[in-house]
């Protein structure tokens, strides 16, 4: 269905127009001006008063229509199309991180928007929905109330006490946080906060997040912490606690030519081969998460350092190998 905005804010500025010109309009005479039924003016004076807060008055002498403040101006919406577009595929890019609970909200903002467009802008959202399109990541299934109530946390300052899965040690612990930010990570959302079990800022899959209670006790995110420079070291959301260490990785052709299209890393170095491979070069903290995009790249990518990575990586391997011989005859 296409949102036609014309029709709309042409009546209305015409009924202000008639309005402030002092001829006193009513339903029937501006039905008549306007070509439209008494019905469709008395929804738009509906909304003139309620939406717009216009200072409508009825005057029994005059038998129509008079703002009480003559001062009383229409709000204006200057916004291109190209400004909307850019809305509408935020809402878009907010929807496809999985159920999040604000995307229905961003969602109406954007159809509140195009109603009220200027004259000569007119936006069809389906033939927007038709020609872009964002593909959401994999990711775990959020509790929306759950959700909420940790955004609240965030924002507000409130300590809580959660009930957390580990998913590598299969076990579930009841952790005291002080939450000081929610990150959206590759479609995954991450929760960042003071972790009184361990005594150390931590990040917790919020899908994993099996229980949640404030415990009533206020809270406040330190001055000196800034989640960029907390996750500089992390190759997605873990970060170790230890002094970062220099990884490096050699790559193939083919894989070659499609890392070196994309940044991966903020301390990402990458070093041309005279044979067409390349040599990346990343700073980090943690080896789990990059251990596992290295393996995602078979035999296309080769570990050079650290030892610790190369021994995880092979020994990975040799287990891969085994689970696939397993039967072979």
């Amino acid at each position: 269905m296409r949102i036609a905005t014309k029709p709309l804010l042409r009546r209305l500025v015409t009924l202000d127009q008639l309005i402030r010109s002092g001829m006193y309009p009513n339903a029937n005479s501006a039905a008549r001006c306007l070509e439209v039924s008494p019905r469709t003016i008395h929804r738009d004076l509906d909304f003139l008063r309620d939406t717009w807060k216009a200072p409508l008055e009825f005057s029994p002498k005059h038998n129509g229509y008079y703002y009480t403040d003559p001062d009383y101006a229409l709000p204006t919406l200057r916004l291109t199309e190209g400004e909307l577009l850019a809305l509408f595929l935020s809402e878009r890019l907010v929807n496809s991180l999985h159920r999040v609970p604000f995307g229905a909200e961003l969602a109406a903002i954007v159809q509140k928007l195009a109603l009220r467009l200027p004259d000569e802008i007119s936006i069809d959202l389906n033939h927007l929905s038709a020609a872009f399109s964002i593909k959401p990541a994999a990711s775990s299934s959020l509790d929306e109330e759950q959700f909420r109530r940790l955004a609240h946390a965030v924002r507000a300052g409130r300590q809580f006490r959660l009930t957390y899965w580990t998913a590598s040690r299969d076990e579930t612990l009841q952790r005291v946080v002080d939450p000081y930010h929610l990150a959206s990570i590759d479609g995954e959302w991450y929760l960042i906060g003071y972790c009184h079990l361990r005594q150390e800022v931590r990040s917790f899959a919020v899908g994993r997040i099996r229980g949640l209670k404030e415990t009533g006790v206020n809270c406040q995110r330190p001055a000196e912490f800034e989640i960029n420079e907390y996750l500089d070291t992390a190759f997605r959301a873990f970060r170790g606690q230890g002094k970062p260490q220099g990884v490096r990785l050699h790559f193939f052709e083919p894989a070659a030519r499609y890392v070196r299209e994309r940044t991966w890393h903020p301390s990402q170095h990458i070093d041309e081969q005279p044979d067409g491979s390349l040599i990346l070069t990343l700073s980090l903290s943690h080896l789990l998460e990059v251990k596992r995009w290295v393996l995602s790249w078979g035999s296309g990518c080769r570990v050079l350092e650290p030892e610790e990575l190369r021994s995880e990586v092979a020994a990975e391997v040799m287990a891969l190998r085994a689970a696939y011989r397993q039967g072979v005859t």
